[in-house]
């Protein structure tokens, strides 16, 4: 099973949503594989049943928007997708 994702992940998810930046996501699926979801634009983060959902916009291959949610515990790694300050970068231990 997967660490929770720190506080400082999560302090660094809610900037991205408040401040509505677009992030680079890399994370893990069920069955250990690295996904990456390139230019993402995070929209909440929620608890349910014990575990902590990041629910995101992207695009599918055919360029249409799509709404979807992750355990925040299968995220390794994410960035902002600009060079804003405050920069938004995170890398799991």
């Amino acid at each position: 099973m997967n660490k929770p994702l720190s506080c400082s992940g999560q302090d660094l998810l809610e900037a991205a949503i408040v401040q509505k930046r677009r992030l680079n996501l890399h994370c893990l699926d069920e069955s250990g594989k690295v996904i990456n979801y390139p230019k993402i634009l995070p929209i909440d983060v929620t608890t349910s049943g014990g575990k902590e959902q990041l629910t995101f916009m992207t695009t599918d291959n055919a360029g249409g928007i799509i709404k979807l949610s992750l355990n925040t515990a299968l995220i390794t790694a994410f960035e902002a997708d600009d060079f804003f300050d405050p920069r938004i970068e995170f890398k799991a231990n």
